[in-house]
């Protein structure tokens, strides 16, 4: 009698946990996108910038259904006739203040310049990882049947400082990549849910909102320089360093005669905004200057760079090139350079040494890097050939490309696509 008392309890108790699970799980779908906006991004699919500033109509333009900042896609085959390939990597790809976003602008030469109608498809996501590459392309990338695939590596801050890749025995319980996390493999929307509820993403954790502070900042930029810089360290001392004095905070900020506020004035072709993350980062270093941040020359940027972090990111890269491989689908990669390529940028952060000393450090781990890669069988392009003596490539503020970087870019990633696709476009 006991023993089918247990198997009863038993068989019971799993029902009941199957309809919870399954009923967890369409409560979810109520306050989570479709697919396969869940599987791309851990915050709702809308425009990053908030309401409140006057911005172009291409940086507020609607994303499309899956989250991202492109036209509406299907993962129907594409038409015969057309070449599709699918772009993966962060916000590079993305970028909402440059006029088009980069496979746009692939696209639209490629269209000029093929026989065949060329699709490039946008993955691009501002605020991931390497990580989230190798996932996204396994789930979304390479179920849309591409032609091929592009990954986009920034040397800013793509490098993995904690773990190589590996097949994982036990898999995460919740990941921002739902392919990745137990939950996520079985209940994906309830997956996204703790992720963006928790804030367990990268984009979610390194950004602790302040309420209408861009809108705020835009503002504060309009106002005569010195006032604005007086405004400026008010804010920074009530919501980021309230224990370090307004003056010290002001003098780091007016640095070279407040050539920071400079960058936002209206009217350039290159707008910047001013957002809060930036004066953060820049007080953080100049307050706390360490051995690690105090980097000045570039044989100091050399003996810093950890073999583990350059073994580490080179195995998600392989791991990432043989799964293409592995699915017949032609790979390319292509390596980004931090804004230390560009003397305008260059100059520009001289007076914030200890902020600058991370680009010394990038472009270190860049060119061991792509040394790495020259030992593997990774096709890969490397951009700062194309970049390199060159100014005003590099928006001083957010390190992305100009409009005239990014025409470079894609000079170069066109010309290798060409190649790479020469049977199909021909």
């Amino acid at each position: 009698m006991k023993t089918k008392t247990l198997v009863f309890g038993s068989i019971y108790f799993s029902i009941l946990a199957a309809v919870t699970l399954v009923g967890i799980e369409v409560l979810s779908s109520f306050y989570s996108p479709s697919w396969p906006a869940y599987a791309l991004r851990s915050i709702p699919p809308v425009n990053s910038f908030p309401p409140g500033a006057d911005l172009p109509a291409w940086m507020v333009a609607p994303f499309n259904s899956w989250g991202m900042r492109d036209r509406e896609r299907t993962f129907a085959p594409a038409p015969a006739g057309t070449v599709r390939t699918a772009f993966v990597g962060d916000s590079f790809v993305e970028f909402q203040p440059l006029r088009r976003s980069l496979p746009a602008a692939v696209e639209e030469r490629l269209l000029k310049e093929s026989k065949k109608v060329f699709e490039a498809v946008n993955l691009g996501i501002s605020g991931t990882n390497l990580r989230s590459y190798y996932y996204r392309m396994r789930d979304v990338a390479l179920p849309l049947s591409p032609d091929s695939v592009s990954v986009f590596f920034f040397s800013g801050n793509d490098f993995l400082f904690d773990g190589n890749f590996k097949w994982e025995w036990l898999p995460r319980l919740v990941d921002e990549s739902p392919g990745r996390s137990i939950v996520g493999s079985v209940m994906p929307h309830t997956n996204w849910l703790l992720v963006n509820r928790l804030r367990l993403s990268e984009v979610l954790n390194s950004n602790e909102p302040i309420e209408g502070e861009f809108a705020t900042l835009q503002q504060l930029v309009k106002e005569p320089k010195e006032q604005a810089l007086t405004k400026l360290a008010q804010h920074m001392k009530r919501y980021y360093y309230p224990n370090v004095p307004e003056q010290k905070l002001r003098e780091i900020l007016s640095r070279g005669n407040g050539r920071l506020l400079d960058l936002f004035a209206t009217g350039s072709d290159d707008q910047e905004y001013l957002a809060g993350w930036l004066p953060n980062l820049i007080l953080r270093a100049e307050l706390g200057p360490d051995a690690y941040n105090s980097i000045t020359t570039r044989q100091q940027a050399d003996a810093k760079v950890e073999e583990s972090v350059i073994g580490a990111t080179l195995s998600w890269l392989v791991a990432m090139n043989r799964l293409a491989r592995e699915r017949g689908v032609p790979f390319s990669l292509f390596i980004i350079p931090a804004g230390g390529v560009d003397r305008a940028f260059v100059d520009f952060w001289a007076p914030w040494p200890h902020y600058f000393s991370w680009y010394l450090h990038c472009d270190a781990m860049h060119e061991r890097l792509v040394q790495a890669l020259r030992g593997t069988d990774v096709p890969f392009v490397d951009l700062r050939p194309a970049l390199e003596g060159r100014v005003d490539t590099y928006r001083k503020s957010d390190a992305h490309w100009t409009e005239y970087g990014q025409s470079l870019a894609v000079d170069r990633i066109a010309e290798q696509l060409r190649i790479t696709l020469k049977a199909k476009l021909d």
